[in-house]
């Protein structure tokens, strides 16, 4: 793909020109950020597996084609670059009766994602007042584009997840994903049930360890080269009610080590 634009890198035009020709996802947030996190699947089950795809790649040519800025989104607009800008951090939860509590809120994960991120960057912890903001300090992506508001709402006899997942390998191997200096695979076990290699796909190795905070929180860190390092990847639960605070301060802590040991700037390229 010819590079139609200064703001992003050419991988970032050339991931997005594959994903328009596969009909896959591709992600949301800073395309400049050196850290990416991919999740399990997003929960919006309003969306078939086509439309996830289109919608988001659709989102990201109106992005560069009108070189949308941060301060072009609108309010709870739904758009890649910027999703749902405005949302407070707090975690919105329907009740019983259809109402909402923290109406104006965010998802259990992406709070916690907004969780990781603050303590990696050192930022003083939000309140409900704050907004969600995580997004402009990194990219973030899902495993699966079988979109289920809980994974285990998937019939294990489904083989479109499966699929999803082998298709989205190949993409999470393109120069783009593999040029993050930072990875955290927020997927649980469905590397295991799945056959998602994450050493092949992030040409990266496991140290052979598996390091656990408590009961269903725990962590796989990945070098690039154990011997001289210049890129982590570390793949965890998914970060959705139920992880500890601990687990997610642990994560942080680590990156944050990793990145000073080995001076790299985690800070967004404008």
């Amino acid at each position: 793909m010819k590079k139609v634009t200064n703001r992003f890198s050419k991988e970032f035009e050339d991931a997005l020109e594959y994903c328009v020709t596969k009909n896959l996802y591709l992600g949301v947030g800073n395309p400049n950020a050196k850290i990416l996190i991919v999740g399990k699947e997003s929960s919006d089950d309003s969306l078939s597996i086509d439309e996830m795809g289109l919608k988001n790649t659709n989102s990201w040519n109106d992005i560069i084609t009108n070189n949308r800025q941060t301060n072009d989104i609108n309010h709870l607009e739904d758009n890649a670059f910027y999703p749902w800008k405005g949302q407070h951090f707090t975690i919105r939860r329907e009740q019983k009766d259809g109402t909402y509590i923290g109406e104006n809120g965010t998802s259990p994960t992406w709070y916690n994602y907004q969780i990781l991120i603050d303590e990696i960057f050192k930022k003083k912890k939000k309140d409900k007042n704050d907004l969600i903001d995580f997004h402009e300090l990194c990219f973030q992506s899902e495993l699966n584009q079988l979109n289920s508001k809980s994974s285990d709402l998937i019939p294990k006899n489904d083989t479109r997840r499966m699929d999803s997942i082998k298709e989205r390998e190949k993409l999470f191997s393109l120069p783009f994903f593999r040029n993050f200096k930072v990875v955290v695979i927020a997927c649980g076990h469905y590397q295991r049930d799945f056959q998602f290699d994450i050493e092949k796909t992030f040409k990266v190795s496991w140290v052979g360890k598996t390091n656990t905070i408590s009961s269903g929180n725990w962590y796989n860190i990945h070098f690039d080269d154990i011997n001289n390092p210049k890129k982590i990847v570390i793949h965890t639960r998914q970060f959705s009610s139920g992880i500890s605070g601990k687990l997610i301060t642990e994560l942080a802590s680590i990156i944050a080590e990793f990145t000073n040991q080995n001076d790299i700037n985690i800070l967004n390229e404008k």
